[in-house]
């Protein structure tokens, strides 16, 4: 048996509006909604990586921030100050400094709009 991952869900306060972020933003291609919804709001990055937004449920409490920020999608960058510059001329602040990882990688973690963290990363050699 072999499994594959299809897909990674992202509950949202308005699926659309976020969806909108992470294209404009992060240059995501709309890929799908489901005939006559509004929800859910499927995404896809240059890669494949397809993200599903989904309405919140009003009745669950979200989490703090560090442990929101245990989960988190991670964006593989060429050329890490680039995307940095890029990213901050768009709006995204960054409340953190960057992190050197093994094998000189570089990372640094910021906010969607509705808080879900985001971690870039550049690493000029991959381990794997």
């Amino acid at each position: 048996m072999k499994f594959s991952a299809e897909h990674w869900g992202i509950m949202a306060e308005d699926p659309a509006k976020l969806a909108s972020w992470y294209r404009n933003v992060l240059g995501f291609e709309h890929l799908f909604v489901p005939e006559g919804k509004k929800f859910p709001v499927f995404i896809k990055d240059g890669n494949g990586l397809i993200i599903e937004f989904f309405p919140m449920n009003p009745e669950i409490i979200k989490p703090d921030d560090q442990v929101r920020k245990m989960q988190h999608l991670s964006l593989s960058v060429t050329d890490f100050e680039e995307a940095v510059n890029y990213l901050k001329e768009q709006g995204v602040e960054f409340r953190e400094q960057v992190i050197n990882l093994f094998m000189d990688a570089r990372a640094l973690f910021f906010q969607d709009p509705e808080g879900n963290w985001i971690h870039l990363i550049h690493r000029p050699v991959m381990p794997w």
